[in-house]
């Protein structure tokens, strides 16, 4: 392995000082900064299409991005003698955003605001990689939340995790089908198509381990290879989401949140009603009943039916949190 990284390193014109292992790769320190070095898989019209999104941030002034680096022959990929490919980013010292932390948070939420107005592309850029359908996912995921719970239904013997989805089943299946008729009454697919023709990027995994707190205050974005031509606002909705659930979906820290974002890029009408949507469909119990069935069913997990028993118990604040946020958006 460590020859393996030395033949790559070769082909880069920089010089390194120290190098450790990172999940998924190297880290190296030179005397120009730290970068990362690690295996790629995805095809190279997807590694174009994410340094062309970074690019844009560049040149629009936000140079604290992981910028790709191109090898002494001017590629993107390296290989290594077993046929290999690797790729190098430019990286920095940071810690990641504590969602603990309110105050990190809202400047998260701000910072991707100020990201958004910066992530327009225009036709020139030919590499289109659109964003999942949003309303064709919830359709797919609630059709699964039935099956599963076909399934669990006709076993004559349950054990606990499986009674509990049972008993929730229905609340929960009763908000996923009204997420997926809300979509459709609000012209999803046309503001979709809208926000696509006009250029609009999101990042497409800004979660608090992508978003780094590096010296003197600066913000630093990393992880850009799910971006996509899209609506931007899904990319705050998956970061509201997973600092609601850490944090008992509290009313006021949620709604401070959603005020930060909002403060640096207002919502227009339909973009807050998607926005509070994709907050109403029931992703934790999905992804809870998901686990399950494709896990092994001839034993119950106990560190997933905590998280059941999490879901239950939140449940309340939750939907408290969706009327106040309800208030604000639409």
């Amino acid at each position: 392995m460590e020859e393996k990284i030395d033949e790559v390193i070769g082909q880069y014109e920089v010089r390194v000082l120290e190098k450790r292992r990172v999940r998924g790769g190297m880290l190296l320190e030179t005397d120009d900064g730290f970068f990362t070095l690690t295996g790629y898989k995805e095809n190279l019209a997807r590694l174009s299409f994410t340094e062309q999104v970074k690019q844009e941030l560049i040149e629009q002034g936000y140079p604290y991005v992981d910028q790709g680096i191109r090898n002494i022959n001017g590629e993107w990929l390296t290989k290594d003698h077993m046929g290999d490919r690797w790729h190098m980013k430019r990286w920095y010292a940071g810690k990641e955003c504590n969602l603990s932390d309110e105050v990190q948070v809202q400047k998260a939420a701000a910072h991707l605001a100020a990201l958004h107005r910066l992530l327009v592309m225009g036709a020139e850029h030919t590499d289109r990689i659109v964003q999942k359908n949003m309303e064709a996912m919830f359709e797919r995921r609630t059709k699964e939340m039935r099956r599963v719970y076909n399934y669990v239904k006709q076993k004559k013997r349950k054990n606990d995790m499986e009674i509990r989805l049972l008993n929730l089943f229905s609340p929960f299946s009763e908000q996923a089908e009204q997420a997926v008729d809300e979509l459709k009454k609000i012209g999803y697919r046309e503001l979709l198509e809208n926000e696509v023709n006009a250029g609009k990027i999101f990042h497409g995994s800004y979660s608090y381990h992508n978003v780094l707190f590096g010296e003197n205050g600066k913000v630093i974005t990393t992880n850009f290879e799910k971006s996509a031509y899209g609506i931007q606002i899904v990319d705050f909705y998956d970061f509201l989401r997973k600092f609601l659930e850490k944090n008992n979906w509290e009313i006021h820290r949620g709604i401070r949140v959603l005020h930060a974002y909002m403060e640096e890029k207002p919502l227009e009408k339909r973009e807050g009603a998607f926005l509070y949507i994709l907050l109403s469909f029931p992703e934790k119990f999905w992804k809870q009943m998901n686990f399950y069935y494709n896990g092994k069913k001839s034993w119950m997990s106990m560190k997933n039916l905590d998280k059941l028993r999490k879901i239950e118990q939140q449940e309340e604040n939750r939907r408290k949190f969706l009327k106040e946020a309800k208030r604000v958006l639409i």
